[in-house]
């Protein structure tokens, strides 16, 4: 199997919006649950997101989490990258 350089350049680019764009996700979910969130015996803030949240844990970046993480995007390269060399064979032919 040879393979395509530019296939193989699209799928990077691919996957590395795939990452922004998860990230992204992650962000905006943050600031929306912490301004909604309202600490029990206080009222709502008048404006703005609160300076401090009483919330949630730090995360830590185990190294199982970051070699699933690593792996996973891998596998979505490869899944790409596969179905895009069957689709653009198809349509060779």
């Amino acid at each position: 199997m040879r393979l395509n350089k530019r296939l193989g350049i699209e799928t990077v680019i691919v996957s590395g919006i795939f990452i922004l764009l998860l990230t992204v996700w992650n962000v905006v979910q943050g600031m929306v649950l912490t301004l909604q969130h309202v600490p029990q015996g206080t009222q709502l803030p008048t404006s703005g997101a609160p300076s401090q949240v009483d919330f949630g844990h730090v995360a830590s970046g185990s190294g199982l989490m970051i070699a699933l993480s690593v792996g996973g995007t891998f596998l979505f390269a490869m899944a790409y990258y596969v179905i895009r060399s069957y689709i653009a064979g198809k349509s060779k032919r």
